[in-house]
């Protein structure tokens, strides 16, 4: 890829009737100016897209805490359940002839004990939910914007002059210009051989008379 550098440094070969060296200075300035801003643009998304993949990297790790913390929870919860299910019914079976409230009591105990895991499990879901939204449209923003980008740079090359494509139609016109003169040239040349042969003719005439 050419640097700015490349461009300023780029010297012509001279020829006859030749363009204005001043005015293709003048050119290549504004040329390295204008490759220069695209240049250090181009550096710039770079940076920008180089922070977006650490900050989708961050996201993943983050993304992996959660699940490892969804899979501590879950086991958590059935282990809370399982523990309270069992001493429920160890409860209720050294509290039946006992007491019928002992045994509500430590039904409610567990119910709650359930609702709880439960709430816990259904809290962290939810967090996870959220940051896989807000890591999704951080990441459409930066495409969208990288191809915004993209897209204006694109623009630019594309209308840059082209000094090529002027030289070339420069040299078809002089070509133009040189064949035309070349015709006049025969044309000229063909009336003055015509003009010339007039008279000998007429002095044939008059010596057939």
């Amino acid at each position: 890829m050419l640097t700015p550098m490349d461009i300023h440094n780029k010297d012509f070969k001279r020829s006859f009737r030749g363009y204005n060296e001043d005015e293709i200075d003048d050119f290549l300035d504004q040329v390295v100016n204008d490759y220069e801003k695209l240049f250090r643009e181009n550096d710039r998304l770079k940076e920008e897209l180089e922070r977006a993949h650490k900050d989708n990297e961050q996201y993943q790790q983050l993304e992996k805490n959660l699940k490892d913390t969804l899979v501590v929870a879950q086991k958590t919860a059935e282990e809370v359940t399982s523990n309270a299910r069992a001493n429920a019914e160890e409860m209720r079976e050294n509290t039946a002839k006992e007491c019928q409230n002992m045994r509500q009591e430590a039904e409610m105990q567990a119910r709650k004990q359930l609702d709880d895991a439960a709430a816990k499990v259904r809290s962290i879901v939810a967090e996870y939910d959220r940051l896989v939204r807000e890591k999704n449209q951080f990441l459409r923003k930066v495409k969208v914007t990288m191809e915004s980008e993209l897209a204006v740079i694109n623009e630019t090359l594309r209308v840059l002059p082209d000094p090529e494509a002027a030289e070339k139609a420069e040299l078809a016109q002089q070509a133009a210009s040189q064949q035309q003169l070349q015709q006049e040239a025969v044309k000229a040349e063909e009336k003055k051989d015509a003009a010339e042969a007039e008279p000998e003719k007429a002095k044939a005439d008059e010596g057939k008379e």
